[in-house]
């Protein structure tokens, strides 16, 4: 094992309330970074030297992961927009060190016996009227990189994944609709199980799109009970290295699909395709988790119509968020829902939303990663329908249809 410890002292004029935002940001690490163990933080209470004020300590598992932490884009947009602004003094030590037998007699990671969900989302497919203006739009106030481009079809990527977005030509199209969402899963046995479960309810297996078949090692797709096409596949192709962007976001994370079959498809998502689920607004949205721990890998809301909301993208940093947002309100471009501090997620986003290129586009930062153990054991909270389990940012409810 390694521990890495961290003790510094606030610069004096620094205030009250950018030291606690500073210190909570520090307490989300363990969920952002799953190589941690054993988190702790805490002020120092020595009467013998207060030259450091706090200190936080860590384990990791082996040099590696502390390297691959410390060398991480999130860690060091950190270090540099948040941490040496605001501290006069640090001190860091990492040292190698052996566990004794009695402090893990009897401490077992919870095992899990349940099915297995798909991993993660990794792409949408679009139909939108105009592909170039959406490209535009896309590659500005999103922050993707196109990657390849037809007259049928364009492809565009946020990480390393081969795509994020998949942009069909449809110029008959008055707006941009979302087709179609693939997820990949993490073994060939789980996308075994998933198959079965899918023949199981009686539902029709369609093969992969074309293309898509050309992109990953094996798969199948199914309909929701929209008719949104859902993707399953193992072995998605990768890039050696993310688009040398300094501003675009790390992941997609989740779409959210509203549905006037909220029950009928509440239980396709978590019986079928084995969505596990997060959170709930009670009659109005089911958050579902997927295998990659985030609070949520997709959202159903119940509505008087069906489509994809919106999808969200998680972006390095709080900053950069606040960077696309300038970008659109200097820009014009349509801010739908401003600033939202998520209450059940943790995170905080805007969303755009110009119809001709499909759903709205959320950009967030800090999206709640469950730990190994919160996954295997989360009780699914049921929220009443009130502003304050959206943003807690919304003192009154005064505009709550808007949602």
């Amino acid at each position: 094992m390694i521990r890495h410890t961290l003790s510094f002292r606030f610069a004096d004029s620094v205030d009250q309330a950018t030291r606690e935002s500073v210190l909570a940001e520090l307490r989300t690490f363990p969920d952002r970074y799953p190589a941690m163990r054993g988190f702790v933080l805490g002020e120092n209470v020595s009467t013998r030297d207060r030259t450091f004020t706090h200190t936080m300590a860590v384990d990791f598992d082996s040099h590696d992961d502390l390297l691959a932490y410390l060398g991480s884009e999130s860690h060091e947009s950190f270090v540099h927009t948040r941490w040496r602004p605001v501290i006069d003094r640090q001190a860091i030590t990492s040292f190698e060190y052996t566990e004794r037998p009695s402090l893990t007699s009897g401490r077992t990671a919870p095992v899990s016996t349940r099915p297995h969900a798909p991993y993660g989302m990794e792409y949408a497919r679009i139909e939108v009227p105009d592909m170039q203006a959406t490209i535009d739009f896309l590659e500005y106030h999103v922050g993707l990189q196109l990657e390849q481009r037809t007259d049928e079809y364009a492809y565009l990527r946020a990480d390393i994944e081969h795509h994020a977005i998949e942009l069909i030509n449809a110029p008959e199209r008055t707006d941009g609709w979302t087709t179609a969402v693939g997820y990949s899963v993490e073994s060939e046995e789980v996308l075994e199980q998933l198959h079965k479960s899918v023949l199981d309810a009686g539902l029709e297996v369609l093969e992969l799109q074309e293309r898509q078949q050309a992109l990953c090692e094996n798969g199948f797709a199914v309909k929701d009970p929209n008719g949104l096409i859902i993707e399953l596949f193992t072995e998605f192709q990768e890039y050696a290295e993310p688009p040398h962007i300094e501003i675009r976001p790390l992941d997609l994370v989740h779409p959210f699909i509203a549905t006037t079959k909220y029950q009928e498809t509440q239980d396709f998502y978590q019986r079928v395709l084995r969505f596990i689920p997060s959170d709930y607004v009670v009659g109005s949205t089911t958050f579902f988790r997927g295998e990659d721990r985030h609070h949520h890998s997709l959202a159903v809301q119940n509505n008087k119509e069906h489509f994809v909301a919106h999808l969200c993208f998680a972006m390095k940093s709080l900053d950069h968020v606040m960077r696309m947002r300038a970008r659109a309100l200097y820009k014009g471009a349509p801010i739908a829902s401003d600033i939202v501090n998520h209450s059940a997620s943790t995170s905080i986003a805007f969303y755009l939303h110009d119809t001709r290129f499909g759903p709205r586009f959320e950009l967030c930062d800090r999206h709640r990663v469950f730990t190994p153990e919160e996954h295997e054991t989360h009780r699914a909270r049921r929220m009443p329908a009130d502003p304050r389990n959206i943003d807690v940012w919304r003192p009154a409810s005064d505009d709550w249809g808007r949602f």
